[in-house]
């Protein structure tokens, strides 16, 4: 744990771990080469990239206009617009929605803003559990972990401790065996129930159109 003993500590330990370090090696070939394929697809690929860090930009320098056009788009197309000054605000807002609904349990979609204001422990707090949907982040809070990568928060685990630690809470007396689609059904059987049931959602959104209030979330 960083917070308890320091990055150089938590390093150290981390890489005297052979199996974290197996664990790692071969996910990130994994990705590398799935990248790499994927990419050889696209002709363009760096003028699409360039393409995209221009817009990125021209967003950033203009963000108090575009949410303010953003909230104006989001308005007329029936939605309602919050506005937080800082996370412990946020948070308040979040638990109060839902209160509102009468909700002990959320459904929560893979978010990076919601980490960092601490969403999941804010809601605890206020007798709301959230509940991660996205893979990963379900891996990483059943394993009461935290996060080891921003895209593969979970890249530190390999099948067999995810065997594991599904047969011992979301599929409990199960032998979910070894193939890696059977294994992710047991978290499919787990969250269709929930997806069924708990009457309040929270997702992060990858892009905002300011001009049609459009919310858009890349999977």
């Amino acid at each position: 744990d960083v917070s308890k003993t320091g990055f150089p500590a938590a390093a150290r330990e981390a890489l005297a771990d052979a199996q974290l370090r197996l664990n790692l090696g071969r996910a990130t070939s994994t990705i590398r080469a799935k990248r790499a394929a994927v990419v050889e697809e696209v002709p363009d690929w760096e003028a699409l990239r360039d393409a995209g860090a221009a817009i990125k930009a021209r967003a950033m320098a203009t963000l108090p206009e575009q949410l303010i056009r953003l909230e104006a788009s989001v308005t007329r197309a029936g939605g309602r617009v919050h506005w937080a000054r800082d996370a412990a605000e946020a948070n308040a807002i979040v638990g109060r929605i839902a209160r509102e609904h009468g909700a002990r349990e959320v459904i929560k979609v893979k978010s990076i803003a919601t980490d960092e204001i601490g969403l999941n422990d804010a809601l605890a707090a206020q007798g709301v559990e959230a509940i991660e949907t996205d893979l990963a982040e379900l891996i990483n809070q059943l394993a009461h972990d935290t996060s080891s990568h921003i895209l593969v928060p979970a890249i530190h685990r390999n099948r067999a401790e995810i065997k594991q630690l599904f047969e011992q809470t979301i599929a409990p007396g199960q032998d979910l065996g070894w193939e890696a689609t059977a294994i992710a059904e047991a978290s499919r059987r787990h969250l269709r129930e929930k997806f069924l049931s708990v009457p309040v959602a929270i997702s992060g959104a990858n892009f905002g159109v300011a001009e049609t209030g459009t919310i858009c979330v890349v999977e």
